[in-house]
This record gives structure tokens, C-alpha cells and sequence, in this order.
């Protein structure tokens, strides 16, 4: 039991330790964005998985391990909270059986915390925790075994501290400011407390007064839009358990463009880590394997603003954009999100929508883009067009949070569909039949899409290769080909038939003058109808085209 008494001391020593330098750890906080709360994700994550160990009576190293990483799992916070865990946990994996804290013992725990770190991370990136735990891992392995526990602990110190002195060297965007990784920090400060107790029977205590982190700690731009930190923890549904795959959850949030994914299968949970734009999507997704047990969705713009101090000074400033009084003197309106200035222009001037907003490539507005130009127009009866399936959940928040208009949002997921159900709105008819209209409306256009795969992957069973140009109908791939004009041969055509009444073309930023010569050719040889060709400078999308 005395090595266990060591290793649960070593553990308290740690938590304290990392709890005492929490706030520094924020201050350095940098990659993968600015948001500073590394330290406080780090803190929070092992003082709650601690508080659940710390009176419990274990018979083993082993069992000791488990139940602490599992508490990490369970309360894990932020890229680094995450990858942390996962450290604990393969320590835990590697001294599972162990009975004495040998130099041989130690040595196998770090082996296994690397490879479960690195596992757990969807793109490992060099200069960060990864890899200090790495330098350590792989450098204490020719440590003989007969070396004691001191000896074997300073080394680690001193590998790992000059593994974290080195970050800087290896991801430029720390180079850039001058600090090195926080998380590699915080993961020393852990270790350096462990190391308290092995070097001099001593556990590190709580500090009474922490320094204040009053942000505008780094000096850098902000030019990107960093998104939503969006994690949760589900309790596995039966069906589930041992037959969840980490790449099939993994696979999914690149889809939808996430960054930072960090996946856990753990028995019976599964835990989510990644930056997105579009959180609800996120959490719908994962919502199928089972509940919920824990969900932290926080905006990592506004985490950023406070702790980068830029250039001007220039403070975030949120927008409120639902005003009490308004006299709705309109009796109707319409909103719509589109992908493009272009394609803005030509829904309000065009088609007549009242408000068009520009979401970007990701259509991806706000709750408050949505409030706002709801209240711009002023009308009792609101119809938002949200034209992305992402985008249907933040048009129903809006329409709860607006309590001054009735909102209606119409399940369009296209623009193509935007654009018939824009059509079919007669604002002279009872807010029933217009609903009915622009929900009708939908069922009467073919959306059809053509996009460069950025890489290879395999998607409902058709094989994508990287540059391929990909035909999406209805948001679903439907084949590839090499060169845009196949595309409109082999895919185009099956869906224009001889009830086809109008075809309506959005051309990309992407799209050659000679791709947009090479479908008109197609369309007058090949197809008797009529047909319109619009500048539409969205992204992504060579060719947006609608099937009427």
C-alpha cells in the first residue's frame, strides 16, 4: 500500500500545483485560439476528477489510475482538458497491473500515454502537449530499470521542460507572440508537482491568492472567425456500446468543416471535443447515440477579444438587435440567407425578398443576424428562408427569441429552394396559405450542385478522390468526375427531362469563363428549355443550378 500512498500524494500534489499556475497557463494561451482558458479548462478538468478519488479507499496503482482518468474523461474541458485526459488514461493503461512504481512500470504507463494521446487527436500537431508527453515517452525508455524513482523523475522533468521550451520552434503561431504551449505548460506543472513528492516527500499546497487574469495578455490580429468550443459527453445507448467506431464520429465533424476534433469512446460514454460554426449541427449529430449527460458549447470570438490585446485596442462589441418597441407597420416580410453578395443582390432585387443576409461559403448566420433584420423589416408575420440545413436550427432559435413578430421559418435547405419558395410568396394571401405556398414550393425544384473534393473520403458509398469535381443533388453526392463538362454529360443531364419548365444558374468564383461556355453548349444542343445564367461569386460551389 506505501506505493500507493505515494502515487495518491503525487496525484494531490499535482492537482495543486496546476491549480495554483491555472492562471498563468490562460495568460499563455495562444493555439489553437486565443481564447485563454487553457489553464481554467486544465484546472477544472482535474481538480473535479480528483474530488471524486480523493476519499475513496483503492487497492491498487491500477485501480487508483482508472477511476482518476476516468474522472478526467467525464469532466474533461477543452482541446487540452481532452488530450490531458487521455494521458491519464494511458498511464492508467500501462500500469494497470502494477503493484510497485518501478522505473519498468513508469516507463510502460508513459509509452501508453502517448499512443492514447496521439490516437485521440483527429490532425496531432507538433510544438504542443503532444509533444512533451512524446519527448518523455520515447526518451525515458532507455532509462535502465534498475534506476529509482527519483533519478527516473528528474529526468522526466528535465526532458519534458526542454520539450516545452521547445514548442516554439515547432508551431510558429507560438513563435509568432513568444510564448510557448500552454497545455505542454500546464501538463509540466502537473508532472513538476508529482515530482514534489518523489524528489521530497513533499505535496505542493493550494496557493490562498491566485494572480488576476484581467486578459489582453497577447499581442496579436484577430482576423478569423474561431467559432463554437462545442463539447459533450453521451451516455452510450445499448445498441452502441463496443461497436462505435471514433472514425465514424471523427469522419462526420470534418464533414461538416470542424477543427480541433478531439474523439473518446470510454466503455460506455463518448466524449466530443471541436470547434465548429454551427453548434446545434454538432449536437444534433451525436444526440443519436444516446443522452446527453453533459454539453459546454462557449464563443471563442468573445474568449478571444479578451485575451488578445490588439493593435488598436479595438474592443468586441455584441450587437443587441431585438429593440422592445417597434410598431410592425409591415404586415408581412420575407428574409432569406444566401452564400454571396451576388446572390443577395439578386434574391432582394429579383425575387423580392425583403432581406437577404449574407451568410459567406458556410451560411452560417447568427441568432442575432437573424433578430436583426427581423427587426429591420418590421412586420407582424416574418418567413425566414434559412437555405442550409445547418442553418434550420438557428432560424427556430430565432423564432423563439423574437417575441415582438410572429416568425414562420420555411424548411428550405437550398438555395435552390430559397428561390422557388421566394417565387411563390404572395403577400396579398392569409399567413396560412403563404405558408403552405413557399412549404409547397420546395417540392417543385431539383437542387443540383458541382464542387472540387478537397480530399479523398467515401461517402454514402461513392469514392471521392481529391480534385475530383463532385455532382450533389439534394445535398447528397450522386458522382464524380474529372472535369466540369463530364459532369454536365453524365450527371446534369439525367435530371433535365422533358417536364423540365426552367433552369436557373448560379455561377461560382470558381467557375471558368470556358465552364460556363461548355453548359451553355450542353444546354442548347442537348436540352429544349429555357434557361438563366447569374453571376452568383459564391464559394465552394463551381455551379449552383436550380430544376424547375
Amino acid at each position: 500500500m506505501k506505493n500507493l500512498t505515494i502515487l495518491i500524494d503525487s496525484i494531490t500534489s499535482a492537482v495543486n500545483n496546476l491549480y495554483n499556475n491555472y492562471p498563468y497557463i490562460d495568460k499563455l494561451n495562444v493555439f489553437p485560439v486565443p481564447d485563454g482558458d487553457t489553464g481554467t479548462n486544465m484546472n477544472l478538468t482535474t481538480t473535479n476528477a480528483y474530488k471524486d478519488v480523493k476519499d475513496i479507499d483503492f487497492k491498487s496503482v491500477g485501480d487508483f489510475l482508472n477511476s482518476f482518468s476516468r474522472g478526467l474523461i467525464m469532466g474533461a474541458r477543452g482541446n487540452s482538458g481532452v488530450i490531458f485526459s487521455q494521458i491519464i488514461k494511458g498511464l492508467a493503461k500501462g500500469m494497470q497491473s502494477s503493484t510497485e512504481l518501478s522505473t519498468h512500470e513508469w516507463k510502460k504507463g508513459f509509452a501508453e500515454a502517448k499512443n492514447i494521446a496521439y490516437k485521440a487527436v483527429m490532425k496531432p500537431v507538433e510544438g504542443t502537449i503532444l509533444t512533451v508527453i512524446r519527448e518523455i515517452a520515447d526518451q525515458i525508455q532507455s532509462v535502465d530499470d534498475s534506476v529509482d524513482l527519483k533519478a527516473l523523475w528528474k529526468k522526466i522533468i528535465t526532458i519534458g521542460n526542454e520539450a516545452l521550451e521547445n514548442t516554439p520552434n515547432l508551431l510558429q503561431a507560438l513563435k509568432d507572440v513568444g510564448v510557448v504551449d500552454s497545455g505542454a505548460y500546464g501538463l509540466m506543472k502537473f508532472f513538476e508537482g508529482m515530482n514534489s513528492v518523489f524528489q521530497k516527500n513533499e505535496i505542493i499546497s493550494k496557493t490562498d491568492k491566485l494572480e488576476l487574469n484581467e486578459g489582453g495578455n497577447i499581442e496579436m490580429d484577430i482576423e478569423t472567425e474561431f467559432g463554437y468550443c462545442t463539447e459533450g459527453i453521451v451516455m452510450l445507448n445499448e445498441n452502441w456500446i463496443s461497436k462505435l467506431e471514433v472514425s465514424a464520429i471523427r469522419d462526420q465533424l470534418q464533414i461538416y468543416g470542424n477543427t480541433s476534433i478531439v474523439v473518446v469512446i470510454d466503455e460506455d460514454i463518448l466524449k466530443v471535443h471541436t470547434h465548429a460554426l454551427s453548434p446545434g449541427q454538432i449536437l444534433m449529430f451525436l444526440q443519436q447515440y444516446g443522452d446527453f449527460k453533459t454539453i459546454k458549447v462557449e464563443n471563442m470570438n468573445l474568449q478571444a477579444d479578451k485575451q488578445v490585446k490588439s493593435s488598436d485596442d479595438k474592443q468586441w462589441e455584441e450587437k443587441t438587435t431585438v429593440v422592445s418597441e417597434r410598431k410592425l407597420v409591415n404586415e408581412v416580410a420575407t428574409i432569406a440567407v444566401v452564400p454571396s453578395e451576388e446572390i443577395k443582390k439578386y434574391f432582394e432585387k429579383e425575387l423580392g425578398i425583403d432581406i437577404a443576409i449574407n451568410g459567406g461559403s458556410k451560411m452560417n448566420p447568427s441568432t442575432n443576424d437573424f433578430l436583426k433584420a427581423i427587426e429591420e423589416v418590421d412586420a407582424k408575420t416574418v418567413f425566414l428562408m434559412p437555405n442550409n440545413g445547418n442553418v434550420l436550427l438557428t432560424a427556430k432559435q430565432a423564432e423563439k427569441e423574437e417575441l415582438k413578430s410572429k416568425v414562420v421559418v420555411v424548411p428550405t435547405k437550398t438555395i435552390q429552394q430559397g428561390m422557388v419558395s421566394s417565387i411563390s410568396f404572395d403577400p396579398s394571401n392569409t399567413v396560412v396559405k403563404i405558408t403552405k405556398a413557399l412549404t409547397a414550393a420546395i417540392k417543385n425544384v431539383i437542387s443540383f450542385q458541382i464542387s472540387q473534393a478537397a480530399k479523398d473520403s467515401v461517402v454514402n458509398g461513392i469514392t471521392v478522390k481529391k480534385d475530383q469535381q463532385m455532382a450533389i443533388v439534394d445535398g447528397k453526392i450522386v458522382g464524380t468526375t474529372s472535369e466540369i463538362s463530364s459532369v454536365f454529360e453524365k450527371h446534369l443531364s439525367r435530371y433535365i427531362t422533358s417536364k423540365t419548365e426552367m433552369i436557373t444558374i448560379f455561377v461560382g468564383q470558381d467557375a471558368s469563363s470556358k465552364n460556363v461556355s461548355q453548359l451553355r453548349k450542353f444546354l442548347d444542343e442537348n436540352c429544349d428549355v429555357e434557361y438563366e445564367i447569374i453571376e452568383g461569386g459564391q464559394k465552394v460551389y463551381s455551379f449552383i443550378i436550380a430544376i424547375e
